[in-house]
């Protein structure tokens, strides 16, 4: 930890030299992404800390990291001999460092940040939050570059095209629905910063941040054209060429803000503030003026969410493939433990990479693979290091949570199966866990119901015997895009964005017991209409994961015969789905895995 003490210390040299009295990094890019490449990997340089959300709010007293409860855990063993506190937030929206910067910096003080690296909504939170106190935010972009002499250079993956086959909608198409939303609230442009907006809208991927098949641009759609930022050595002749035929303009990324500076504004621009860069928003605004520059959520959230008829039978098709994928895997896994073979948490993860890799129309992982057995479970958000992993043990249990994307959808399964004999809190938790998960993909709700309403469905189970998770029940999932998106989401935390059938979003309650043991079942489920009567619209789910669950480890009497039922026939379903892919020994053993509960 010497390195991060002398990082810090010269953070504070800094600091006085540029008159700060508080210096905070956020750990995003300009592009507020969920998953960072490395150039931007600015709070894990700083602190030490690889969880993917936090705050390092450094003072010359003080140093802390406010994360949420998904890496209370972790942050706790990376940070220790750091001289950095961690700060516990309940949930990963909490502003509690915020508050905790308005509470301590003196009068008349100066917040410094990297105005690139933080939005605009919450550059000015944290403004309006000191500004009682006469104290102010002062932006100087990539700060830390100069106590960072090896910093990775920005990524050059090639950039490809998402064809039309597997997208639904052609580029031209989208992008004439998106002018048309403009028009309809007075904007003749808008400026995109999220990644995954730009990749979905204009059929563009490429490699550029690790498990996203992001290309790292900014994008400015006008009337007529769209101006693409991006690095222009990595678009072939052939991909600038299609590009073309849609009227999109490929400019160097570090030329936005120049670009920008030069247009004539002759309308109204809509940005998304809670997204788009301080820095960014500060060229727009001084270009377009205030009064003509509108922010709202960006359209193109919502619509990427609801996959089209195209999309949602690739979603099927690769789940079909994970399927047989977690077949092949849970059986040699289990046919290595019974041979008494060295697995640790690392072979199990290169076991399961080398057969999805194998499979056809395998592109990437869609984030690193969780394997975690016994206590390592615990942690929501483990990160398996070879070398300092476990190995996997004859009894116990252990958790998987990987995810992969095709060619024509993205995957996202964890399970949770016993290795041999477990104890009756195991085997208890394990039968909990699994009822919560399975009455989410049960309910039925109505029409314009938001995620948060149902999110109690799932925890019913746990409640009843005192017992509950932190981090969110579901998440969006893009197409061969990010494994999580918005704007749906189901967690406790207030928000109203209603289910609405084509989204596609995960069921993943979990138990953890620090010390012990960990459990999560995750499968992915699709919102689709279940009728109409005189009360109104209704929604439900279909289950779109092919992977069976692990029945063995339940204490069955535990169950309503409702989940049981439920049970039945989603194992019966995968084996059906599955046996015409798989070899006659692994049809043998999947019939014994998904073999029905007696209902009691």
């Amino acid at each position: 930890m010497d390195v991060i003490k002398k990082r810090i210390a010269e953070l504070r040299r800094k600091m006085t030299e540029w008159g700060w009295d508080a210096a905070v990094t956020v750990g995003e890019d300009p592009h507020n992404s969920e998953y960072t490449p490395k150039r931007w990997c600015q709070r894990e340089f700083i602190s030490g800390f690889t969880g993917s959300a936090g705050v390092v709010v450094v003072t010359a007293g003080h140093a802390g990291l406010w994360t949420d409860s998904r890496y209370w855990i972790q942050a706790a063993r990376e940070l220790e001999g750091s001289g950095i506190e961690l700060h516990k937030m309940v949930s990963v929206e909490d502003k509690d460092w915020i508050k905790w910067i308005a509470q301590n910096v003196p009068a008349g003080g100066k917040v410094g940040i990297d105005g690139l690296c933080m939005s605009m909504n919450e550059a000015m939170q944290l403004g309006s939050a000191i500004e009682a106190k006469g104290a102010k935010v002062v932006s100087r972009p990539d700060y830390l570059e100069e106590l960072w002499p090896d910093r990775p250079l920005l990524p050059q993956g090639a950039v490809w095209l998402h064809e039309d086959k597997y997208a639904g909608r052609s580029r031209t198409e989208k992008l004439s629905w998106l002018r048309g939303e403009l028009e309809t609230r007075g904007c003749r442009y808008m400026f995109l910063n999220c990644l995954d907006q730009i990749a979905w809208l204009l059929n563009i991927r490429s490699g550029d941040v690790e498990y996203c098949p992001f290309v790292i641009s900014f994008a400015l759609v006008g009337p007529d054209s769209v101006e693409l930022f991006a690095e222009i050595s990595k678009f072939g002749n052939d991909v600038l060429a299609e590009l073309k035929k849609a009227c999109i303009n490929v400019h160097p990324y570090g030329e936005v803000g120049q670009y920008i500076g030069s247009l004539k504004a002759d309308g109204r621009i809509m940005i998304d503030s809670g997204s788009l860069n301080y820095e960014t928003g500060k060229a727009i605004a001084g270009t377009f003026g205030q009064e003509n520059t509108v922010s709202g959520e960006s359209p193109v959230e919502l619509a990427k969410s609801v996959k089209n008829d195209v999309e949602i039978e690739g979603f099927r098709k690769a789940y079909i493939q994970d399927g047989i994928v977690q077949t092949r895997f849970f059986k040699w896994l289990e046919e290595k433990m019974a041979a008494g073979d060295k697995v640790t948490e690392s072979d199990a993860a290169d076991k399961l990479h080398e057969l999805r890799a194998a499979m056809p129309d395998f592109l990437d992982e869609s984030f690193e693979t969780i394997s975690a057995y016994g206590k390592n479970a615990a942690l929501p958000h483990y990160t398996t290091v070879r070398g300092q992993d476990a190995v996997l043990e004859p009894h116990g249990l252990y958790l998987n949570d990987s995810g992969a994307h095709y060619k024509y959808g993205t995957t996202d399964i964890t399970r949770t199966v016993p290795l041999g004999p477990l104890t009756e809190l195991e085997r208890e938790d394990y039968t909990l866990d699994m009822m919560a998960m399975i009455d989410l993909a049960m309910a039925i709700f109505p029409e314009g119901t938001p995620g948060c309403r149902i999110d109690a469905i799932a925890r019913r189970p746990l409640w009843q015997s005192k017992r509950n998770f932190g981090h969110g029940t579901g998440h969006g999932v893009g197409n061969v895009l990010s494994v999580h998106e918005g704007p749906q989401t189901i967690r406790q935390n207030l928000k109203d964005q209603p289910m609405l059938p084509g989204m596609i979003t995960s069921d993943e309650p979990g138990i953890y017991r620090e010390g012990y043991h960990g459990i999560r079942h995750e499968n992915m489920i699709l919102c689709v209409p279940a009728g109409e009567n005189g009360f109104g619209r209704w929604l439900a789910f279909e289950t779109l994961t092919k992977t069976y669950l692990d029945t063995s480890a339940l204490i069955v009497p535990m169950m309503e015969k409702k989940q049981i039922e439920w049970l039945n026939t989603f194992n019966a379903d995968v084996f059906d789905t599955l046996r015409q892919e798989l070899t006659d020994d692994e049809v043998a053993w999947l019939a014994v895995k998904t073999a029905a509960v007696r209902v009691q």
